[in-house]
């Protein structure tokens, strides 16, 4: 529809030219920083919405992680959970069945898509399945 508007436009003389900004000059340009591993690591001593918009922002690639019982976790997909509660930030909690989350600062961090180091990636239902904790 857009390109439909703007062919019609340039046709009839209703739109005019804008010229662009020059990409010499210096300051314009902003490059994003490089991401490093130590980056990608989840630190769940912050706020629900700063770990579940870092996971957003990294996936799929290269993703953001934890660890599971010394095993690296990458995830893929969240839900934030903002409510108060009375447990350590980065502990597990888990009915076996059907969620895992990690607790943080000010709520919790819903995994929904994850994959545990040597396995592929997986819903949390189909991992917790496979998954005993210790």
């Amino acid at each position: 529809r857009v390109l439909v508007d703007t062919v019609k436009g340039l046709a009839d003389g209703s739109l005019t030219e804008k010229p662009q900004l020059n990409n010499d000059t210096p300051g314009e340009l902003k490059h994003a920083p490089k991401i490093f591993t130590e980056t990608c690591q989840l630190n769940f001593n912050q706020p629900v919405e700063k770990t579940y918009n870092l996971v957003r922002g990294l996936s799929p690639y290269p993703g953001a992680f934890s660890f599971l019982n010394n095993k690296k976790l990458k995830i893929f997909k969240a839900e934030k959970m903002q409510q108060a509660h009375h447990h350590t930030p980065g502990q597990v909690i888990s009915d076996g069945k059907t969620y895992l989350r990690f607790a943080c600062a000010d709520g919790y961090l819903s995994i929904t898509d994850l994959q545990l180091e040597g396995k592929k990636r997986m819903l949390v239902g189909d991992f917790l399945r496979g998954y005993r904790f210790e």
